[in-house]
């Protein structure tokens, strides 16, 4: 368990600014200067100066540049969050939100990420002068732990995990074979003993059964969550994990990638027909009105016409994913301030599956699980580390069951 930060923002918040631009930070201070219950009480020019200042002043948010000279931001934010973690919300002038950039920040611990066009567009600066207003009273009342790498697996564990027992399928008469991952896998291909036909091996994505499927589901501050529980799985534990994001297509595609080259296990920006295979995460925008539709002996993914008294995206696929695997179905919401899910989890619950909620001290905007927490009377909050604990047994209980069957 990492340390953590107060859960709950207080009376009076405090607040270092770090940039080397005085203007910025002019700026900042005449934004908060006219703000009760929020004070600036430390700036720095650089990362070492921040560094130093936050073990003197202990600030309950940080403001902290991206581009400074001698120590940059994102290396003042990995020191920070090893030896010192406070909530820290992150300026860029170069680095536009949605990109690689941004995503290494939230990976690294920042709660936010801010692009600083905002100072170039007068006729809106009043409404971002009330978001980062806003940002630093949900920052402040966010926990922040210490980072624990993630560590790739061993030789030995990759091992294991390939040589374990798994079930294929023929797809001619649906007969059920185990196979042995480190005497089977090398024959490229096996033939089924009740038809004869040919069963490839060539893919062993094609052997992992889904078992179970877990739906994520969050908008605003959702990246820093699914940053810090996607990577955690491999996808041996079987079953498949589907994440809708309330985010543009843009950002949305965006982050499928980044959190694929950082992940055990594969991710896939969701296309419409796209079979769902286990031991796969799958990342869709809350643009994207999917169900399931049965393909083959698997599901694939259907889009369906968004209507304006229809279901919302979420209610949709949670709906459509609890019909088809039932008590093999979890629904988990994170991060977020949209207005969806309730009918989802309702109908979650009647197929007897599991109903989870981050907590909202790890939810940047908390609007989300609030809503589905009274609406639908759950009352049990999970961390993330306790999140991904809950997932890992549910996806591996289910795949023993399967297995053993």
């Amino acid at each position: 368990m990492g340390i953590m930060k107060r859960p709950q923002a207080p009376d009076r918040i405090s607040v270092l600014v770090v940039d080397d631009s005085l203007v910025f930070r002019r700026f900042l201070r005449d934004i908060f200067e006219k703000i009760d219950g929020i004070e600036i009480i430390g700036e720095a020019k650089n990362g070492i100066e921040a560094l130093d200042l936050i073990l003197k002043i202990n600030p309950d948010v940080i403001l902290m540049d991206l581009e400074m000279p001698v120590m940059d931001g994102m290396t003042a934010l990995q020191h920070l969050m090893i030896h010192r973690p406070t909530p820290t919300i992150i300026f860029s002038s170069l680095t536009n939100e949605g990109t690689a950039r941004c995503f290494d920040t939230l990976k690294n611990g920042a709660v936010d990420f801010l692009c600083k066009d905002f100072l170039f567009q007068e006729k809106n600066l009043e409404i971002y002068k009330d978001m980062i207003i806003q940002k630093v009273i949900n920052a402040a009342a966010n926990r922040v732990r210490s980072i624990e790498p993630i560590f790739a697996l061993s030789h030995e564990e990759g091992k294991r995990l390939s040589s374990e027992k798994q079930v294929v399928f023929c797809e001619d008469c649906g007969t059920r074979r185990y196979i042995d991952g480190e005497e089977d896998l090398p024959l490229k291909e096996i033939r089924c003993t009740q038809c004869g036909d040919v069963i490839d091996l060539s893919n062993i994505e094609k052997l992992r059964r889904n078992s179970f499927i877990t739906v994520l589901a969050g908008g605003r501050g959702c990246f820093r969550n699914l940053l810090n529980i996607i990577p955690h799985f491999d996808a041996d534990m079987g079953g498949a994990l589907i994440a809708v994001i309330f985010e543009d297509f843009e950002h949305v595609n965006a982050f499928a990638e980044y959190l694929n080259s950082i992940s055990r296990m594969k991710v896939i920006r969701v296309r419409e027909n796209m079979r769902i295979d286990g031991g796969n995460c799958y990342i869709t925008s809350s643009r994207d009105y999917f169900c399931l539709k049965p393909f083959s002996a698997n599901y694939a993914f259907q889009r369906v016409q968004d209507t304006a008294d229809g279901p919302g995206p979420l209610d949709l696929l949670l709906t459509s994913v609890a019909t088809v695997f039932k008590n093999r179905t979890a629904g988990v919401i994170l991060s977020g301030d949209d207005m969806d899910g309730v009918q989802g989890m309702l109908a979650l619950a009647e197929s007897q599956g599991t109903s989870l909620l981050l907590d909202p001290s790890d939810c940047f905007y908390k609007n989300m699980g609030d809503m589905i927490r009274d609406k639908c009377a759950l009352k049990k909050n999970l961390s993330e580390e306790e999140l991904v604990q809950e997932i890992q047994a549910l996806h591996y209980n289910a795949k023993k069951t399967v297995t053993t069957a």
